[in-house]
């Protein structure tokens, strides 16, 4: 892959995006977050896209971290929208 000069803006949007991301991540599983190694280990896991970062996990990690989305949207422990 080559390298893509970004100006500053477009650098520090990035940057927030990622981070918004991962944010996102560690309100909807924290704890698969913390079975991953953690936010930046998290982070290590990811490939980025034209929608942010994807983590390139297998198909088990992804079903536990679905399930504790799930089962937190449930019973109502994640308010995406609502704060």
């Amino acid at each position: 892959m080559a390298n893509e000069k970004l100006t500053v803006a477009e650098a520090l949007h990035r940057a927030e995006m990622i981070d918004r991301t991962l944010d996102a991540w560690e309100v909807t599983a924290p704890q698969g977050v913390v079975a991953l190694g953690g936010r930046d280990a998290l982070s290590l896991l990811c490939d980025m896209t034209c929608i942010g970062p994807v983590p390139r996990l297998p198909q088990a990690e992804w079903e536990r971290l679905s399930n504790e989305y799930e089962d937190r949207r449930r019973y109502g422990e994640v308010d995406y929208g609502k704060s």
